[in-house]
């Protein structure tokens, strides 16, 4: 499947479209933290980050007010990289080693 380049074309692209919008959806998640409204689609994944803000005048995907029946697994999670970093197994210069001594 293509990566869609906005979070709702890939949300259609994975459950079809329904003639409802977003925030009459039980999904549909408005949180207020610090006077800042956030909204959120549980299904997309709710993280405290922007890329997981939703707007309430999407068009609603195919899962609109029906059970998600992977919760727990967020959409957003199998379209975000990988953010680990593989360490260098290269010691830098002066760098101590952890079993003792200085690294060569």
């Amino acid at each position: 499947m293509p990566m869609a380049k906005r979070k709702i074309d890939l949300m259609h692209q994975m459950f079809g479209k329904t003639e409802q919008v977003c925030k009459n959806c039980d999904h549909f998640l408005r949180e207020r933290y610090r006077d800042k409204a956030y909204r959120k689609c549980e299904v997309y994944g709710v993280t405290s980050s922007e890329a997981s803000d939703w707007n309430a005048s999407y068009q609603a995907c195919g899962l609109f007010n029906k059970p998600y029946p992977y919760k727990g697994n967020p959409i957003i999670r199998y379209v975000t990289p990988d953010r680990k970093i593989e360490a260098d197994n290269e010691p830098l210069e002066g760098q101590l080693d952890l079993l003792g001594g200085d690294a060569e």
